[in-house]
């Protein structure tokens, strides 16, 4: 067994188990897993509405007991003045929830009655209940009149309260998948209790009559021919994508990546956002997928993997930046087994957050000719396919674009047409918005080229690049290794698009406060780069699914490069050898006349020097005895170190003047000078002068940080400077150390005055400073705490923060999202433990559990 591996263990007869968790689930639930639980959830809602039709008009369908139950829960509901029927609706899921399988000696527990008895749930109640389901459109007269006569036997009645205008309200049928989603409702509760449905037939021919009625309507009264979402096109992405890259709000890098990952991987949104770390990775130029359940297979089977790649050429829709952008904001995600999004309602979020934009875009999406009404999550999947499939007239393989979109494939298909890397390859590469007739669609991922240093230098170089990114991600060393080699390409692709990023992110975005983004060495960025086939290096990975087609036209563009080379050498060697020869000439060759140029002005070079040195010898030899003192040796100006988070001037400035003050250390009677010594000669005390301004002058030129004069006062942030939100650790790193890039000093070092022309500003670095009050706390206890200030480095505040993190989010970060908190809501949760010792933070909260007792009091 290799290294590190793991094998799984049976339990064997005769051999004791060791002590193990029991993961698995009980037999009641295992037999009610025969749907998915997004299923269930769907049939839920649409049971509490259909058994509340049955509770207002058809209660002989339901049990008594249970009647009597929820006779009660809507006298409560009643009690409370509200419309929402909580209480009602609540018992209903608990009833169908707890529905028990029938069995030989024990009959089902079935809140309505379903079975061959008195007043059981009967065909004509289901469909009066299927009636109450229509939509009310707006059409024009004549359509509807005529429709209306051919519905109704000739009669239309059209009164005058129908009427909208030229136009006329009519009620037609909802889309087909609302009536065959009341009969899935229906059957989930069947197959629950182990109870045939008497009526499933009628109601699978009632629907498909339905549907004919359904297309008659969209036909003769002109209405929409799609039914759910309309698909959403490349240019609706692009827009979409970019508002979401822009945008301000921390949320918006995770919905940014979620959005990217709907479309590229052409998944059902629930898919990405359950995704794991370790079902992930990089390989060569693509990242990888793997799933272990989608839609059309539940049952555990290996799905993938699938293959997923980078659009340099335009950064607001490429998935390695994104998830750059997603792993350096919470680099907690990155730990060995954790979930790639937090928490148990993201679609949710995901889903309002899209709605909403959408409708924040609605006039830009109106000018693409799209109803903004008419977009929702399932569009990207919808698009991507559709775009996918056209992107040119050599298409990728179908089987590959069905099989990753996980549409079934049907019959014979499934048993013969597998997934393979290459067809799905093609169909990634197309999914990234590449453009699939162009030459740079085989365009490499951002990686970090080394070719053009020798082994030495590329293995230090790698060395200290890694080094340095370790030093600024927390518990680095623990990230596993699939994980660590997407968090190196990932970070290749903030270097390579770094002028991008902080020309085109909103200042309050919250990658700005990484530590990897706010001081990237330029040296590390330039590492970082793009190749094509033919400009490809040995450190290129290796460029996947792009087509023939494609290859044939980047050997055209090599062999055009070659060509233009091959000219422009040729032309400077016959060009040079007809100088070298002084071909066509009769006087001087050009060689000649520079030569001679050269050589009169090295005379003269010569010549200027010479006199400047007989110059600076006469000047030294009239000043005597003074040569002591008045020339300074800049060796001895001892100035500060780089990569120190703050520098103290002072203990600079007076470690260069203590060789002088050996002497005695108070100040000369005779001399009165501030800094003059006892019995100090005149030329020592010139000298001593002299070495202090040399000091002082190199000093301010070792200063990393600018002062300007902005709302009224000298201030070292910039103008455009605002406090966003940080999380703990994005706090801990901004606080303790600077960004010399972007001139912003540790935020520890900030006054009251700094931060006055921002709004707000004094009580968020209030709330900062207490937050950072009890991080220090716990770093003494930990022994990680530096008191100078000038001590503290990247590597060291890393450190710290890994001493402290489990303690610190068990206190103060228990939300279900731990890795996206920020530190307002840990600085309610610190007021809250009273982590301060406010005696006023403790009236407050018992005030609001009182509070709290009163409201849940009325309730009761």
């Amino acid at each position: 067994m290799s290294k590190g591996s793991k094998r799984k263990k049976s339990n064997t007869a005769g051999a004791a188990p060791a002590a193990a968790a029991d993961a698995r689930a009980k037999s009641s639930q295992v037999e009610k897993a025969f749907v998915g639980q997004g299923s269930v959830n769907t049939y839920m809602g649409q049971l509490v509405r259909l058994v509340e039709y049955i509770f207002d008009h058809h209660k002989e369908h339901l049990v008594e007991e249970h009647l009597i139950k929820m006779e009660q829960a809507a006298a409560q509901d009643a009690q409370q003045k509200t419309k929402l029927r909580i209480k009602l609706r609540q018992y209903i899921c608990d009833a169908a929830t707890a529905i028990q399988a029938k069995r030989d000696d024990r009959p089902h527990n079935c809140f309505i009655k379903i079975e061959d008895e008195a007043d059981a749930l009967s065909y004509d109640t289901v469909v009066k209940y299927m009636d109450t389901k229509f939509n009310v459109e707006v059409v024009d007269r004549s359509s509807a009149e005529a429709y209306l006569k051919d519905v109704h036997d000739g009669i239309c009645e059209i009164t005058p309260d129908m009427e909208v205008g030229d136009k006329v309200r009519v009620k037609v049928f909802q889309s087909e998948s609302q009536y065959s989603g009341i009969r899935c409702a229906l059957a989930y509760v069947y197959t629950s209790a182990r109870v045939t449905m008497p009526f499933a037939s009628e109601l699978g021919i009632y629907i498909k009559g339905v549907g004919r009625y359904i297309a008659a309507a969209k036909q003769h009264l002109g209405l929409k021919l799609t039914e759910g979402k309309d698909s959403m096109k490349q240019d609706v992405m692009e827009l979409v994508a970019e508002n979401l890259f822009r945008s301000k709000d921390k949320r918006d890098i995770l919905y940014h990546l979620i959005f990217l990952l709907d479309w590229n991987l052409m998944k059902r949104a629930e898919n990405c956002l359950h995704a794991k770390m370790i079902h992930m990775g990089f390989v060569e130029d693509h990242l990888t997928f793997t799933f272990a359940k989608e839609k059309g297979k539940q049952h555990g089977d290996m799905h993938g993997p699938w293959h997923c790649f980078a659009n340099p050429k335009k950064p607001h829709i490429c998935l390695v930046l994104s998830f750059a952008r997603y792993f350096l904001t919470y680099p907690e995600v990155l730990r060995e087994g954790a979930p790639l999004f937090e928490g148990t309602n993201q679609y949710a979020r995901y889903s309002s957050r899209l709605h909403q934009l959408f409708h924040e875009l609605k006039d830009d999406l109106k000018n693409l000719g799209v109803d903004y009404k008419e977009l929702g999550t399932h569009s990207a999947r919808k698009g991507v396919g559709t775009m996918v499939a056209n992107a040119s007239t050599v298409g990728p393989p179908i089987v590959a674009l069905c099989l990753r979109a996980g549409w079934k494939l049907g019959g014979v298909k499934e048993k013969y047409l597998f997934r393979a890397d290459g067809g799905d390859m093609a169909v990634g590469r197309r999914a990234a918005c590449l453009d699939v007739d162009d030459k740079e669609f085989a365009i490499s991922p951002p990686y970090f080229d080394y070719s053009h240093l020798d082994a030495d230098g590329t293995i230090e170089t790698k060395e200290n690049l890694e080094r340095w990114l370790k030093q600024r991600l927390p518990d680095a060393d623990n990230i596993p290794a699939n994980s660590w080699n997407l968090v190196l390409q990932c970070f290749a692709s903030v270097c390579y698009h770094y002028e991008y990023l902080c020309e085109h992110l909103d200042d309050k975005c919250s990658f700005r406060n990484t530590a990897v983004f706010r001081d990237l060495p330029k040296e590390i960025q330039d590492l970082a780069t793009v190749k094509f086939p033919w400009d490809k290096t040995s450190w290129t990975p290796k460029l996947n699914g792009v087509p023939p087609h494609v290859l044939h036209i980047a050997k055209i563009e090599s062999l055009e490069r070659k060509l233009d080379t091959l000219e422009e050498n040729l032309t400077a060697t016959i060009v040079g050898e007809m100088e070298r020869r002084g071909f066509s000439s009769t006087a001087f060759k050009t060689s000649d006349i520079t030569d001679a140029l050269s050589a009169v002005t090295q005379q003269l070079t010569n010549q200027i020097t010479t006199e400047l040195k007989e110059i600076k010898d006469a000047v030294k030899s009239s000043r005597g005895a003074a040569d002591d003192y008045v020339i300074v040796d800049g060796a001895d100006v001892v100035l500060p170190g780089g990569g120190v988070a703050i520098v103290d001037e002072d203990d600079w400035f007076n470690d260069a003047n203590g060789a002088e003050g050996e002497e005695g250390g108070a100040e000369g009677e005779e001399g009165g000078a501030e800094g003059a010594q006892p019995n100090e000669s005149e030329q020592r005390r010139l000298q001593r002068k002299r070495k202090e301004h040399e000091t002082a002058v190199a000093l301010v030129k070792k200063r990393k940080f600018t002062v300007g004069h902005h709302h009224g006062m000298l201030n070292v942030l910039p103008p455009d400077f605002t406090l966003t939100s940080m999380t703990p650790l994005q706090l801990v790193h901004c606080w303790l150390m600077g960004s010399v890039r972007h001139n912003i000093p540790a935020l520890g070092l900030l006054d009251s005055k700094h931060v006055l022309f921002l709004k707000g500003g004094n009580k968020m670095r209030n709330k900062m400073s207490s937050v950072m009050r009890i991080v220090e706390k716990m770093a003494r206890e930990k022994n990680a705490w530096y008191a100078k200030k000038s001590d503290w480095d990247y590597d060291k505040v890393t450190k710290m923060w890994d001493a402290i993190s489990t303690e610190f989010k068990a206190k103060y970060c228990q939300t279900k999202r731990k890795t996206q908190i920020n530190y307002h809501t840990v600085y309610r949760n610190m007021t809250d433990a009273n982590a301060f010792n406010n005696p006023r933070n403790k009236k407050e909260k018992a005030k609001r559990l009182a509070m709290q007792q009163q409201q849940q009091a009325a309730v009761v």
